[in-house]
């Protein structure tokens, strides 16, 4: 079978395969960069930073996943093995940074909680009861 295409059939054809490679390449990158920022520990003194760093990673990698064509046919299996084997290895660093920081913030409101109780003891009392005196 040969194929009948034109010079500039061929051309087009050869910039969106290489555009697709060169997307998958940045994807992967970013995947890596994404990967390493979480195997980092969580900072203690600029963890704002850490975190912003850790969002704008995964907004930049969410637009380059989003410009990727459907790959299931154009790329190599072990191209497509590495991939999902990167994607298992974020999901457990991504649920494990994100129980760090829901665990920390509920320590901080409990803290908050008990301070302003031990600050204002009589501040939370209720009125449900009332005590009567019996003698005369």
């Amino acid at each position: 079978m040969e194929r009948s295409y034109s010079i500039g059939q061929e051309t087009t054809i050869c910039r969106k395969r290489k555009s697709v490679v060169e997307e998958l390449i940045l994807f992967i990158k970013k995947t890596k960069e994404l990967q390493n920022h979480l195997e980092k520990e969580l900072p203690v003194d600029e963890r704002e930073v850490y975190i912003q760093e850790l969002n704008q990673l995964l907004e930049e990698r969410h637009k380059l996943l989003n410009q990727l064509p459907d790959l299931s046919s154009k790329v190599e299996n072990e191209v497509k093995l590495e991939l999902m084997t990167m994607e298992e290895k974020l999901k457990p660093l991504l649920n494990h940074k994100l129980n760090v920081i829901k665990m920390e913030i509920r320590t901080l409101q409990l803290k908050k909680v008990k301070n302003n109780q031990y600050e204002n003891p009589y501040g939370n009392i209720t009125a449900d009861g009332m005590y009567l005196d019996r003698k005369k």
